[in-house]
Order: C-alpha cells, then structure tokens, then sequence
C-alpha cells in the first residue's frame, strides 16, 4: 500500500508539473502580423534586422514587432505607416526598434479598425508569400491556440481527408467528449455541448487519420467575451452595408487578437465572417482587396501556430 500511495503521490507530482508547463506554453503562443509599413526613404542604405537576420528594406518593407530597422545618415527620413499602438522608438541616428504597445483596457480597439484595415489595404500591393488555397480545398479551422466564446459555435475543419471521430480531452488527457463525423470534412459545434469550462486548457484532434496531432482551445473569459460582442452589435448598429459590416467585423477581431494574444485569439471567427461574403464578383476593388489580405492573414496566423 505505501508503495501505491507513493506511486500516486509521484504521479501527481508530474502531472501537475505537465499541466503548468501546458498553461505556460499556451500563455506566450501569440501569432505575428505586421504592424508597419516602410512607404519611402529605404530606396539606399536601409536593412532591417528580423529575428538575427538581415533583409534589405526592398525585401522587407513590412515590419514586426521587435524588428530593427537601420537607416545610415538618418534612421528618421523613412517614411513608415503604423498601425494603431506601433511605433519606432529611436535608438540613435541610424537604428530604431519596432513597438508594438496596446493599452491594457481593450475597450478603445473598435475605434481603430479603421486605421488598420487602411494598413492592411496598404500592404496589399506589396505583400508577398501568401498561402494559396485551391477551389473546394478544406481551410484548417479553428487556429492552434484559439478562444472559442461561449454561445457561439465554433467551425473544425481538418486538411486532411478521412477522420473517424473527433475527440476533446482536458489538460490531464482525460476524453470529455468525441463525436462521429459521419465522413464529412468539418463539423460544428459549440463550447457548451463539448463540456467546456473557463479556465481550463483543452485539446482536439480527429481519430483516423494519418496525422493524429492535438490542438489546444480554450473560453474566451466572460469580460473579454462581453465587450467583444458589444463591439460587433455596435459595428451591426453603423448599418454600413453587409460587406462593410464583414470586414469591420473581421478586421475588428484579428486586430484584437494580434493586440492581445496571450488572451484572445478570434482569427477563427474571423474566417467565418468573412466567409459570409458569397459572391464575390459583385464587390469593388477594395473591398476585394481587403477582403482577400483579411483572408490570407487567417491562412498565415494559422500556418504560424500549427
């Protein structure tokens, strides 16, 4: 018996150990978009330092947060497009460091939509390694990482053909809930008919295929989750037009995720606003255009985090 009550003791230790070292993980996976634009003065003597490496600003003209930007003679004669909350903090003459500082009170974002979807318009003609998808090809949903909101289901989807059933397990590996696919590609399904509490890290895959990894998801908290709907109605309360309203509402939630990512990642429900939009041939150029770079951030967020 002591044996046993060590052995228990050991594997609660372990686990509990497993279980911080999961929620540490989840607490720093954050996704990267780029929060500024070199517009002009890059065209001599211009780098941009990026995790190490060096790019010319030719080949770099988006900017991240963390990015050095060196510029000989002087750093401030670039011309730069921010997004809300990015900036340079000078260094010296010649280097500046990208920032990226959100306020802590959320409540403020809706406001600024506006100003980041003109930097996503911007950064349509210059983007480059956009992740393409064929017609009818299956889009992974939701993100690795994703908060889903209570009351709202949520869209899983899997790139892969075949796929039995899929299967929840809490941060302890216990199965809370799994469900047959019936052979269809994706599946819809809320946070309350999975079992799902606040606070707690869990893990998806789908049984049956080559590829049997987890995903982690988790609740978006009640706070959180209030202010962003009443963000959404009051976006719905412009009465701006169904496109408009698609890509306020999108553009909304993928700056907020970006602006916060150690507690919200909605770029899932971005992904289904936008595919709200069924015609696309009817829209104008820069709806189109906004519509398609909102689009490839999701496919990039995504492939960042898998």
């Amino acid at each position: 018996m002591k044996i046993n009550k060590v052995n228990i003791s050991k594997a609660m230790i372990v686990g509990g150990y497993c279980l911080i070292f999961i929620l540490c993980v989840f607490s720093v996976a954050s996704a990267e978009n780029y929060i500024g634009i070199i517009l002009d003065g890059y065209q001599k003597d211009c780098l941009v330092q990026n995790n190490g490496e060096y790019f010319d600003c030719k080949e770099s003209r988006q900017l991240y947060a963390g990015d050095k930007i060196i510029k000989k003679q002087n750093v401030n004669s670039l011309k730069i497009k921010w997004a809300p909350y990015a900036k340079g903090k000078q260094l010296d003459n010649t280097s500046m460091m990208v920032l990226f500082d959100p306020p802590k009170d959320k409540k403020n974002i809706l406001r600024d939509v506006k100003e980041f979807l003109g930097l996503v318009k911007t950064g349509h003609s210059i983007s480059t390694g956009a992740t393409r998808n064929g017609a009818g090809e299956v889009v992974f949903q939701p993100d690795n990482n994703a908060t889903l909101i209570s009351g709202q289901k949520s869209t899983f989807a899997w790139e892969k053909e075949g796929g039995k059933y899929i299967i929840f397990k809490d941060s302890n590996g216990l199965e809370i809930f799994r469900k047959d696919l019936k052979g269809e590609p994706f599946i819809k399904i809320s946070p309350e008919e999975i079992g799902m509490k606040q606070g707690e890290v869990y893990f998806w895959n789908i049984s049956g295929t080559r590829n049997n990894r987890q995903f982690k998801i988790r609740l978006l908290s009640p706070k959180v989750a209030q202010q962003v709907n009443a963000d959404l109605k009051n976006i719905e309360k412009e009465n701006m037009g169904t496109v408009n309203e698609i890509i306020q509402k999108a553009g909304y939630l993928q700056f907020i995720s970006d602006a916060y990512p150690q507690d919200i990642d909605l770029y899932w429900f971005s992904y289904l606003i936008l595919m709200e939009n069924k015609d696309e041939k009817v829209l104008k150029d820069e709806d189109r255009i906004l519509i398609k770079e909102l689009k490839k951030n999701y496919l990039i967020h995504v492939r960042e985090n898998i």
